[in-house]
C-alpha cells in the first residue's frame, strides 16, 4: 500500500471518529434539553382520573407514606401531578389545605390543580364530569398533595387516638412525610421547593417551613431545596383573625352603619372574647344580622358540612362563628359542585382504585372535610416564624381574595401593619389583561438579606 492510502485512510478514520464524537455530543445536548424520565416507587403511576376522560396532561403519581413509629403508624396519602412544562427543572409544590382537615383534593379540583369540575345542573343526577383547568399550577409548577392530618381525605390511622391530633404533631408528622417522600423521589429533590396553603393552613406552612430550615441546617445528608412559601387568607394570629370579622362585615356593606358604630363603641376594638355585657349584646345582633351567610364565599350560597371542633379550638379560631352561622340549606348546583360531587368521584371503590387509594374499609369514607377528628389550635400566633424564615432571605407571598368572612383579608392587612416592615411599593392597583384583579403593595425588612412579603388583595 502507498504512503498516499495510508494517509488518506488515516484522515477517513480521523473524521469518522470526528463524526461519532459529534453524534455523541449532539445526544448529550438534546437529553440535556429533553425532561428526563421520572424515576417513581413501582405502581404509583396514574393512568385514570374519576370522572376525566383522555389522556392526562403529564405524569401523576399516588400512594401513601407512613409517618409515626411502629405503634403508632400513620398513613397519609400524597398526589403528585407533576410540572407540564418542564418537570425536571420546574418547581415543586406541596399543597397543604386549611380546614384544618380537608382533603388536599378540594383545592385540587376547584383552584389550582390540573382538573376542574364541569359545572352542569346534569350532575346533581348523574356522575361527575372532569375537565382540564387552564389556570393550573401545574402549568409551571409540580403540584403535590398530601391529605393531613390521618383522618383527611384517604389518609388514615391505625389507632384511633391518633384521630385527637394539634398543630405540633401534625407538623411533626408533615416534615415526616417529606422526608420520606423525597427518599422515594429523589429525582426532585434538585428542584427548587415551596410550601402553599389557604386559610387555616396558615398555622402550619411557616411552622414547617422553620422545621425544614432546622433540618437542613442539622443534616449532613438529605437537604429540601427549599425556597419560600405562599398563603392565602391566612390564619396569622387569633386576636387579629377573630376581631377582624367585624370590620370586615361593615366594609363589604354586610352590617348597618347604626350596628357598627353600637359596636366600636361598646367593644372598643375587642370584639371577640369580650368580657363587657354591651359588646357581648352587640355581638349576638352581630352574629343575627350575618346569619346564613356562606363564610367561605360571601357571594356564594351556604353549604353545609361538618367537622370535629373541641372547646379548644372553638376558643382559638374562626371556625367558632362558621359552626354558629352556617345552617342546613337545600343543595343547589353550587353546593353540589363544592361538596356532593367530590364525594361522588372520590369516595367509590372505582375512583379509589385509579387513584391508588386505600377502600373505605380501611381508610373510611371520603368527605371533603370529615367529622371524627378532634383538632385543637395549639399555635395561636404565627408571628416569630414568619420572622425567623424571612430573615434568612425566603421569599413570602401573601394573596386574599375578599369574598372570605371565614379568614378575612382585614385580618391579613392588620396583621402586616404589626411587623413593621418598610412598605417598598404603596398599594396600587393589580391588572389581569387590562382589567383591575384587585390591589397589591410590597414590603421588605433587612437582617443580613433582603425579604419581602407581598400581599395581593383581589376577588
Amino acid at each position: 500500500m502507498s504512503r498516499r492510502r495510508v494517509v488518506l485512510a488515516s484522515m477517513e478514520a480521523g473524521a469518522l471518529l470526528l463524526l461519532l464524537l459529534l453524534l455523541v455530543a449532539a445526544v448529550f445536548l438534546l437529553c440535556l434539553c429533553v425532561p428526563a424520565v421520572r424515576a417513581a416507587p413501582a405502581g404509583a403511576e396514574v393512568t385514570e382520573f374519576p370522572g376525566f376522560h383522555g389522556e392526562l396532561p403529564s405524569k401523576h403519581y399516588a400512594g401513601y407514606i407512613t409517618v409515626g413509629h411502629e405503634q403508632q403508624n400513620r398513613h397519609l396519602y400524597y398526589y403528585l401531578a407533576t410540572s407540564e412544562r418542564n418537570p425536571t427543572l420546574d418547581p415543586v409544590v406541596i399543597w397543604i389545605n386549611g380546614g384544618p382537615a380537608c382533603s388536599g383534593f378540594s383545592a385540587f379540583h376547584h383552584s389550582i390543580g390540573p382538573f376542574k369540575i364541569e359545572y352542569s345542573q346534569v350532575h346533581i343526577n348523574d356522575n361527575p364530569r372532569v375537565t382540564t383547568n387552564p389556570y393550573s399550577w401545574t402549568k409551571m409548577a409540580s403540584l403535590l398533595l398530601v391529605d393531613s392530618p390521618a383522618g383527611a381525605g384517604y389518609s388514615y390511622a391505625e389507632n384511633e387516638d391518633d384521630y385527637i391530633t394539634n398543630d405540633t404533631n401534625r407538623v411533626v408528622d408533615l416534615y415526616d412525610f417529606l422526608s420520606k417522600w423525597f427518599a422515594e423521589y429523589t429525582e426532585f429533590l434538585s428542584n427548587p421547593f415551596y410550601i402553599a396553603g389557604c386559610s387555616y393552613s396558615g398555622v402550619l406552612v411557616p411552622v414547617l417551613a422553620q422545621e425544614i430550615l432546622k433540618r437542613n441546617e442539622e443534616s449532613d445528608g438529605m437537604k429540601i431545596n427549599f425556597k419560600g412559601y405562599s398563603l392565602c387568607n391566612p390564619a396569622v394570629d387569633v386576636d387579629i383573625e377573630n376581631n377582624a370579622h367585624v370590620p370586615y362585615a361593615f366594609r363589604m356593606g354586610l352590617i348597618s352603619d347604626e350596628l357598627f358604630q353600637n359596636l366600636v363603641s361598646t367593644c372598643n376594638g375587642k370584639y371577640w372574647n369580650s368580657s363587657s355585657p354591651s359588646c357581648q349584646g352587640n355581638m349576638e345582633q352581630f352574629y343575627m344580622q350575618i346569619k346564613g351567610i356562606n363564610m367561605e364565599h360571601i357571594l356564594c350560597p351556604p353549604c353545609r358540612y361538618k367537622m370535629g371542633i373541641t372547646k379548644e379550638f372553638m376558643e382559638y379560631d374562626s371556625g367558632q362563628m362558621f359552626e354558629r352561622i352556617s345552617k342546613t340549606s337545600e343543595h343547589g348546583l353550587e353546593c353540589h359542585d363544592q361538596e356532593q360531587a367530590l364525594q361522588k368521584l372520590f369516595d367509590p371503590k372505582l375512583g379509589r382504585e385509579k387513584l391508588h387509594a386505600k377502600q373505605s374499609e380501611v381508610s373510611g369514607t371520603w368527605k371533603r372535610c370529615p367529622n371524627h377528628i378532634q383538632y385543637t389550635r395549639d399555635i395561636p400566633t404565627l408571628t416569630e416564624y414568619h420572622l425567623n424564615v424571612t430573615s434568612k432571605g425566603y421569599r413570602v407571598f401573601f394573596y386574599s381574595g375578599d369574598h372570605s368572612l371565614l379568614v378575612p383579608f382585614t385580618a391579613t392587612m392588620e396583621w402586616l401593619k404589626k411587623l413593621n416592615f418598610k412598605e417598598t411599593e404603596k398599594w396600587h392597583p393589580w391588572f389581569v389583561e387590562n382589567q383591575i384583579a384587585g390591589g397589591l403593595a410590597m414590603f421588605h425588612r433587612t437582617i443580613c438579606h433582603l425579604k419581602r412579603l407581598l400581599p395581593i388583595r383581589g376577588g
